[in-house]
């Protein structure tokens, strides 16, 4: 799979070079052909990749399908604690060697955890260290290696400031105003860089920012501080961001798109009065972050009355026509909380808007539960009743299994009905204790590093209030 992934990029790297490059009248024949040789390799590599997805897919029963959608919380922060089962227990396949030395399988029945494609970690999630953090994602792994399940992406809220899960235990990250107050835009790569080292050694992968909003008076107040600024800045900065922690294996979630006013969508619902002229600048705003490829993107809960009197995150103009059509965005697309009273307080029950977010083109739907199996039931049953419903879902798996392999929780060569993930990672007693320490010593290093450039850029001109969000003193 390594190789597979050189040779993409390389063909990638070919493919964008000649096409990004200008026209000229004297570009020779050797030139084209080397393009058009390119092209064709980057195609076959393509289909490939394709083909590698739908073979998992179909290995896949419906329900490990259906799992993949759904982002949830999950208790404990030491050590996986399993909360749900399949109701119906799945056939375990065990390798052995017998007397001749020939491997052989042998099959029995085991209860089967219940996991989702993506976990989202809270503050009572995180220990107040960075071995207990590694150990606990890590059991994670283990519980998906042990059960044949797909692993799961695990994803943290890492903005900076007070929305900072691991600002207890992690280097000083402050808010986005106040990077792009005291950094320039290279120098806020550096410190998102070291971020998103401190995530990738204690087992996450997913952060969920930048938040691409511009500031202004209308959502400044629930922002506070989240925001990078301006139009340039929120474009600089977060296009940064993204290729930061992108870079060092940690995706990202621009968000909230199409924006926010200064109503809580925790306590009530947001609408958005936005012009025309509003429209075509956040419109060109997203679309110069995007440019920067995000692996994901989240959607808000506010209206724009405007446009569409739908929520946006079960709105098919603002998923459908505007973000995939307009702005041609290909990568996930997550909804914000379906629990938070924006929708349950204003007529879209989770039931209803889980089914409105697949319908609209959500990949990816956000619960804050422990618990997920009730949904996954009704998303079953629209499953297997609605065509559309159907090819949305599966459009939707593909997607999220397609980072997987990007990111490397999956693996094609080691993926069969018979093995199905058990050699995909390697967990053994003998190599944990130096893998936790090892990564332990890479998130210290990155820690002091941020601490550093705090105490550079940032500690003069902080308040008290900040020195304790970050955690610094």
């Amino acid at each position: 799979m390594k190789s597979f992934i050189k040779v993409t990029a390389f063909a990638v790297t070919i493919f964008f070079f000649f096409s990004c490059s200008p026209k000229s009248k004297k570009q020779n024949e050797k030139e084209l052909k080397v393009h058009e040789a390119a092209l064709q390799t980057y195609k076959i590599l393509k289909e490939q990749e394709d083909k590698n997805i739908l073979e998992i897919m179909d290995i896949l029963s419906l329900e490990e399908r259906l799992a993949q959608i759904f982002l949830i919380n999950l208790e404990n922060d030491d050590k996986f604690l399993p909360v749900e089962w399949y109701e119906k227990p799945f056939v375990k396949i065990t390798e052995y060697t017998d007397s001749s030395g020939e491997k052989k399988y042998m099959s029995s029945e085991s209860k089967r955890t219940l996991a989702p494609g993506f976990y989202i970690f809270f503050g009572y999630n995180i220990a107040d260290n960075p071995e207990q953090i590694i150990r606990f994602t890590d059991s994670i792994l283990e519980e998906a290696k042990e059960n044949y399940l797909v692993p799961p992406f695990m994803s943290i809220d890492a903005e900076g400031g007070w929305v900072n899960r691991l600002r207890k235990v992690g280097g000083p990250l402050p808010e986005c105003a106040r990077v792009s107050e005291c950094l320039n835009p290279v120098q806020s790569y550096a410190l998102y860089s070291a971020s998103a080292k401190q995530l990738k050694s204690l087992g996450f992968n997913i952060n969920l920012a930048p938040v691409s909003e511009i500031d202004s008076q209308n959502n400044h107040e629930f922002l506070d501080g989240r925001s990078f600024g301006n139009f340039d800045q929120v474009v600089d900065y977060s296009t940064f961001c993204i290729d930061a922690y992108q870079n060092n294996g940690v995706m990202t979630v621009v968000k909230h798109f199409p924006g926010n006013t200064n109503v809580d969508p925790h306590l009530g619902l947001p609408k958005i009065d936005m012009t025309d002229e509003d429209f075509e600048t956040t419109i060109k705003c997203f679309s110069k972050v995007l440019q920067a490829k995000p692996d994901a993107v989240l959607m808000s809960h506010a209206i724009v009355e405007s446009k569409d009197k739908t929520p946006a995150c079960l709105s098919k103009f603002w998923i459908n026509d505007v973000l995939r059509g307009q702005l041609k965005y290909d990568g996930l697309i997550f909804s914000d909380d379906i629990f938070m009273a924006a929708l349950i307080e204003n007529g879209y029950k989770p039931e209803k808007a889980s089914r409105m977010a697949i319908e609209a083109g959500i990949n990816c739907i956000m619960i804050s539960e422990k618990k997920f199996g009730h949904w996954m039931k009704l998303i079953k049953k629209n499953y297997l009743e609605d065509e559309n419903i159907r090819k949305k879902i599966d459009e939707s798996v593909y997607r999220v299994l397609k980072l997987k392999l990007k990111y490397g929780l999956i693996s094609r060569e080691n993926f069969s009905p018979e093995r199905r993930y058990a050699d995909c990672l390697d967990f053994s007693k003998e190599t944990e204790k130096a893998s936790v320490e090892s990564r332990a010593e890479i998130f210290n290093q990155n820690k002091n590093y941020a601490t550093d450039l705090y105490k550079k850029y940032f500690y003069e001109t902080a308040d008290e209030l900040e020195k304790r969000c970050v955690n610094i003193k």
